[in-house]
């Protein structure tokens, strides 16, 4: 973190960050400043309340934060939802002509019912599944 406080959104864009950089610097400064901490993150229980904080980060919605929360934060009940889980999803269960009509919503509840608390892992299975072949 403090290598990053120090690196303007030159310094970032000059590592080939892309349209990242700003969201990167912007991010860093909030941690620096105090306004969220890495350990209010970890200590938060709450998915909904923790999702809605990681959205405070710039660039972050809530697939990225879903991701956040399954791969940094260990939070293995999230599942996030992306084009390879949606078609696996609707392949393997809804079978629906057109999967862009199944929500991101509908196939979060049907993974909480499906695979519990370990909806992430499963999540993590279905996608290699979906994208190996």
């Amino acid at each position: 973190m403090e290598s990053l406080s120090k690196a303007s959104v030159e310094d970032l864009r000059g590592l080939g960050l892309g349209f990242r950089d700003k969201r990167i610097y912007e991010t860093t400064k909030m941690f620096i400043d105090g306004q969220i901490t890495l350990q209010e993150l970890e200590n938060e229980n709450n998915t909904k309340i923790l999702r809605e904080k990681l959205m405070q980060l710039s660039g972050v919605g809530g697939k990225v934060a879903d991701c956040i929360m399954l791969f940094s934060l260990k939070k293995f009940d999230v599942f996030p939802v992306d084009v390879w889980v949606r078609r696996v999803m609707n392949e393997l269960y809804i079978q629906e002509e057109d999967e862009n009509k199944v929500s991101k919503e509908a196939l979060q509840v049907l993974a909480k019912e499906k695979y519990k608390d370990l909806a992430g892992l499963a999540q993590q299975y279905l996608f290699y599944k979906r994208r190996s072949s």
